[in-house]
């Protein structure tokens, strides 16, 4: 089985539209949503005019305007503001107090605004939930909103090397996105593991993921989740980013090549 799921729904206006797409017309099965963005209300419009659609949380600490203002998590304009680094090393009581209130405002916001949809999985922008003093947060957060599936990062090098036969992440940086990521992983499913029998694929190839290896992932015999980021990058002109290299990543012509991707292989059931 594959798993295909779009992130960063609500962001933007090209993403909303390029997921929708993706999922009407190709292979996208799931989408995560950012609660916090200019675009929820398209996004949740599109939502609820699709019933199989299947919506997840893209748990969001790093971007946009905080539903939960707090002065430890953002700036003074209501601005969420926390760097990766910041997140790795801050772990008092009250910090991770805020972000759990700012992400369970989050979820509550989509299970208002969609009449209590189910929630099939949580995932979060950059990856954050996966740091090991923010994981419990997630997890206690699924336990609560009966959220059955939490993003791990178990990616198999031998097999994505195997299955792509490309090496350009030796100089992108994402053999050591690849390592942080795997380690936090390691030591979360040790706390919890939501993500039994999936295997997550594209940390070492994110943002540049081809039809190729769609389709061979499709015709595995294994379970696998694909993280995709597609748009319709020319909605996209007017948009306000808050941060110029999240806009540098969602205008970027990977963005319409990820599309192109999901839209050239249908999976089919998507019940």
């Amino acid at each position: 089985m594959l798993i295909v799921n779009a992130d960063d729904l609500a962001m933007t206006l090209g993403a909303n539209a390029g997921i929708f797409d993706g999922f009407d017309n190709g292979a996208i099965t799931h989408a995560s949503i950012m609660a916090n963005c200019d675009y929820f209300d398209e996004a949740i419009d599109g939502v609820l005019q699709r019933e199989k659609f299947k919506l997840g949380m893209h748990l969001n600490i790093t971007y946009g305007k905080a539903l939960k203002p707090n002065s430890l998590i953002c700036n003074e304009d209501g601005l969420l503001n926390l760097g990766y680094l910041d997140l790795l090393k801050r772990r008092d009581k009250e910090f991770l107090e805020a972000i759990y209130n700012e992400w369970d405002a989050q979820i509550k916001r989509v299970l208002s605004a969609t009449n209590g949809r189910e929630l099939t999985h949580i995932d979060s922008h950059r990856h954050v939930h996966l740091i090991p003093h923010l994981y419990p947060l997630a997890i206690k957060l699924a336990k609560k909103y009966n959220i059955t599936r939490v993003r791990l990062i178990n990616e198999p090098l031998l097999d994505s090397l195997l299955l792509t036969k490309r090496f350009n992440f030796i100089v992108n940086g994402g053999i050591i996105k690849y390592m942080l990521l795997r380690t936090f992983s390691a030591l979360d499913a040790k706390y919890a593991n939501y993500y039994k029998d999936i295997s997550f694929y594209s940390i070492l190839y994110t943002g540049v993921i081809g039809d190729d290896i769609l389709q061979k992932l499709k015709n595995s015999p294994k379970t696998y989740e694909i993280m995709v980021h597609p748009s319709h990058t020319n909605l996209d002109k007017d948009v306000y980013f808050y941060d110029e290299a999240e806009k540098a990543y969602r205008v970027s012509k990977n963005r319409e090549l990820e599309l192109k991707s999901v839209l050239s292989l249908s999976t089919e059931d998507k019940s």
